[in-house]
């Protein structure tokens, strides 16, 4: 079968969409989770997160480089302090870090929107990004990063009453920016990512609310509150059959 980056045909590993890194938090004393959507009541308990056959073993290996340099960042600022980065608390709902490696940073990023997008799997249905598919795995291959204004990258990070939460992950429907943009958004380690999806046209707002390339990003940060609303995929979490499967089919137990 032919690789999705590389395009070679290869023997095909069973690729994580979203890092098994990622889910940590998220599974019961099993090493189970349960992915949940908003517009489907399809539940099935997953044992190493959700994956495909998509990319060779050469091909992991460089997209696992970009993930484990995003992974240490995102659990850097959840924690607030680093050995790598300077973090700095700017105010009450903002955060600065500087040190960031924009380009495996970046890519890491991008690759996990780019596979959400090339994946069959019902949970990352809302993600296409149809002609971009392409140029994405172009400048992926290449480890060709985009520059700041190309795909713009912004994060915000969720608490409530002043605790973090790390084991958060969510996936989000697309919408337009300003008629240019496709805003893609998902939650990593209780970090938001939103992308801006378009290389040819500037952003109407000022550069430094983006990862900078210089290694820059500022952080606001929000309240988990305002993912609860009625249209939200955390309101399934109320729902009779999701708090069913959570209390007879997990194991909590200490």
């Amino acid at each position: 079968m032919k690789c999705q980056l590389c395009n070679l045909r290869k023997d095909l590993r069973n690729s994580h969409i979203i890092s098994e890194a990622f889910y940590s938090g998220l599974y019961d004393n099993k090493h189970r989770a349960l992915p949940v959507q908003k517009d489907s009541k399809k539940l099935d308990l997953i044992q190493k997160g959700i994956r495909e056959k998509l990319l060779c073993s050469d091909c992991e290996v460089k997209v696992s480089r970009w993930e484990d340099t995003l992974k240490r960042d995102l659990v850097d600022f959840g924690n607030l302090e680093s050995n790598f980065l300077a973090i700095t608390k700017v105010s009450k709902g903002l955060i600065k870090v500087e040190g960031i490696r924009y380009n495996e940073f970046k890519l890491g990023v991008l690759s996990i929107l780019w596979r959400m997008s090339l994946s069959s799997n019902e949970y990352f249905k809302s993600y296409n990004l149809g002609p971009y598919e392409e140029k994405f795995r172009k400048f992926l291959l290449e480890e060709a990063t985009p520059r700041e204004d190309q795909y713009a990258i912004c994060v915000s990070r969720y608490e409530l009453n002043g605790n973090f939460y790390p084991e958060l992950l969510l996936g989000f429907p697309p919408w337009r920016f300003d008629r240019y943009f496709i805003v893609q958004k998902f939650i990593i380690w209780g970090h938001c990512f939103t992308i801006f999806v378009n290389d040819k046209k500037s952003l109407p707002v000022n550069i430094n609310v983006f990862l900078r390339e210089s290694g820059n990003l500022f952080i606001d940060m929000r309240s988990l509150v305002d993912l609860a609303s009625r249209d939200s995929v955390m309101s399934r979490l109320f729902d009779n059959d999701v708090e069913k499967m959570f209390e007879e089919k997990m194991d909590w137990k200490k």
